[in-house]
């Protein structure tokens, strides 16, 4: 399911792929359209892994990024087809390095574990907007990054720094956590967390 690698957009493709309505609108620094509404709240059945059961069916996301405002709400998985394009590509142009304008094809675990996080999340009626602070980095920028690990898996496509307005650093870190999905690390002080589909792990 993941990409080995992350893949390099050219800017002439992404441009045509935004033209032929891959991505769901031209981008905005003040929002992204919506290919539809958002599904009613899913149910979870007693008893059964409720990570399976919401990864059995259709994948929505609602994104916004902090550095420029965007916003987006998309389904980016379609049940009994697989990955839409055009949300996947939403996806990953939300998670892109605002530094340089570079999109790659972002790892699709770590989508599905921003979707998993907010669909607890609405299921259990709390806020879920998430916010993305930091998703790819280019090697440059992140040498740039204070802090950052040499060979950081936000070079790799794998990994997001994201917030969610309402809830607690550390009740986020925790939900993340439980999920049992890559690393996770708690930045209470800078109000956010990390994580990954990297090697399980926690800081």
């Amino acid at each position: 399911m993941p990409e080995a690698c992350p893949f390099n957009l050219s800017r002439r493709k992404f441009l045509g792929q935004v033209a032929s309505g891959l991505i769901v609108s031209a981008i905005s620094p003040i929002a992204f359209a919506t290919v539809e509404r958002l599904p009613a709240t899913p149910r979870i059945t007693l008893g059964r892994d409720w990570r399976q059961v919401l990864l059995n069916r259709d994948r929505w996301l609602s994104l916004e990024r902090e550095a420029t405002g965007e916003k987006g709400t998309f389904r980016y998985y379609q049940s009994g087809k697989g990955f839409d394009g055009r949300g996947y590509l939403a996806a990953c142009h939300l998670l892109r390095d605002v530094a340089s304008s570079k999109v790659v094809h972002m790892d699709k675990r770590l989508i599905d574990l921003l979707y998993l996080i907010q669909s607890w999340c609405r299921i259990n009626g709390k806020p879920y907007i998430i916010t993305i602070m930091s998703g790819y980095r280019t090697p440059a920028y992140n040498a740039r990054v204070a802090g950052a690990a040499r060979n950081s898996e936000h070079t790799k496509g794998t990994a997001a720094d994201i917030r969610i307005k309402g809830l607690s650093t550390h009740d986020l870190g925790v939900l993340a956590r439980e999920i049992g999905v890559g690393g996770v690390g708690f930045y209470t002080g800078r109000g956010f967390i990390h994580i990954d589909v990297g090697r399980v792990r926690q800081w």
